[in-house]
Formats: structure tokens, sequence, C-alpha cells
């Protein structure tokens, strides 16, 4: 019995210390968890500040451009055509201008990018050919806003707008197995490796929204097709939309 107290009495301090020792090493854990915790809700907030602010950003070129179709129609008379584009053109601000989700369904994003294209057709009528090859099942799909207004835009800026005659656009959205794919296709004198056409065309913007978004691979590309047309491809992870 002596022995079996003096055994606990060396003992218990023993475990008293180790327990304190522990004690401190966990509320250290646990400091360093909530530090790591605040680390990461601060980039991601940084993340999601940085994508707004690149997200939010539009050029001027084609207000401008909208504006003289506007002044244009005033002068010939065509008052019903010019009320009708700017009712399209105020629906294309609206968007632009509203707090938007990093993420929108693509139905959402092809609704306002027809609202650029009916301000488009205003200006060059029955010359602007636009053709769409969307898989109607991937319709609230999510997309990064303004992704493929960008690719429209860009297809005007760089390539429809220098091109003489009919000018042809094609939109084509399909998913590829766990990814989807956006396509733009004109059939503009665009130069496409020319260092100029990335710099200032919104794509090295869209690039690095999707570095921000998506962890998985996702691709922006340029390329030149077999029969001369400009491709404009958007490759990224499917995320079904909302039920």
């Amino acid at each position: 019995m002596f022995v079996l107290v003096m055994f606990l009495g060396v003992l218990l301090p023993i475990v008293g210390f180790v327990v304190l020792m522990m004690l401190g090493w966990l509320d250290q854990e646990l400091d360093v968890l909530e530090l790591e915790n605040i680390k990461v809700r601060l980039e991601k907030e940084l993340q999601e500040s940085e994508y707004r602010q690149l997200a939010e950003r539009i050029q001027p070129h084609f207000l401008f451009n909208a504006l003289n179709a506007f002044l244009s129609l005033s002068r010939i008379g065509r008052h019903r055509d010019m009320t009708k584009g700017l009712e399209q053109f105020s629906l294309f601000l609206r968007y632009r201008y509203q707090d938007h989700e990093v993420l929108v369904p693509f139905s959402t994003e092809l609704e306002h990018t027809k609202n650029y294209l009916a301000v488009q057709q205003l200006r060059f009528g029955q010359r602007l050919l636009v053709t769409y090859e969307i898989d109607t099942n991937l319709l609230e799909c999510k997309i990064p806003p303004y992704t493929l207004q960008t690719f429209v835009e860009n297809a005007f800026k760089h390539g429809l707008e220098k091109k003489a005659g009919d000018k042809l656009l094609t939109i084509a959205f399909e998913r590829e197995g766990n990814w989807v794919s956006l396509k733009v296709f004109d059939n503009g004198p665009d130069r496409i490796l020319e260092p100029a056409y990335w710099k200032g065309t919104g794509l090295h913007n869209i690039e690095k929204r999707f570095q921000l978004l998506f962890d998985l691979p996702s691709t922006i590309r340029l390329a030149e097709t077999k029969d001369g047309r400009t491709l404009a491809h958007a490759y990224w992870p499917y995320i079904p939309g909302d039920d």
C-alpha cells in the first residue's frame, strides 16, 4: 500500500505536467489553425475584390460606336429603330452595372450578349450574320460573367469592324465530359499572332479571372481555323445550375 501511494505521488505530478504541456500545445495548434482560417478568409476576400474589379471594367470603344449608331439613325429618320436600339443598349448597361455573383447562368450571359449584338445589328444591318450552336441543356450551367460578351466584343473590335462585306459570327457552347467549351468564331481579318492582339483585348482579363475562380484546369486561347476564321476558346470545369 505504501509503495502504491509513493508510486501515485510520483506519477500524478508527471501526468499533470504532461497534461499541461498537451493543453499548451493544443492552444498553440488552435491559434495556428485560427490564423490559417483568417488568412484563407482574407485571401478569399482579396480574390473576390480583385475579381469584381476585373469584371466591372468596360471598354469605351463599344460605347462610342453605339452612340454614333444612334446619331446616324436619328439623322436619317429611323426613329423606331433608334428607340429599339436604345432599349437594348439600356439593358446592356444595366447588366454591366448590376452586382453579380462570381458565376452566373449561361442563359443570363447569353441574353446580355444578345443585347450587345442587337446594337451591333443596327450598325451593320444585313451584313452581320450571327449563328448559335448551343446545347440547350447547358443554359443554366455556370459561367463567369462577361466572358461570352468579352469574346464577342473582341471579335468586333479586332476583326469584324475591319471586315468588308459579310460579317460572320458563330457562338458555340457544349459540354465535354466534366468540362464545358465556349467557342466564338469570326471571319474578320484578325492578326492573332501579334502581341498587340492580347494586350487590351480583355482576354488577359478573362484568363486572370479564371485563375482566381477555378482550381481545376481552365484554358483561354486564340487560334486560326483551317478555313481562315479566328477562334476564341474558353474551357473550364462544368458547374451545373441551381435546382
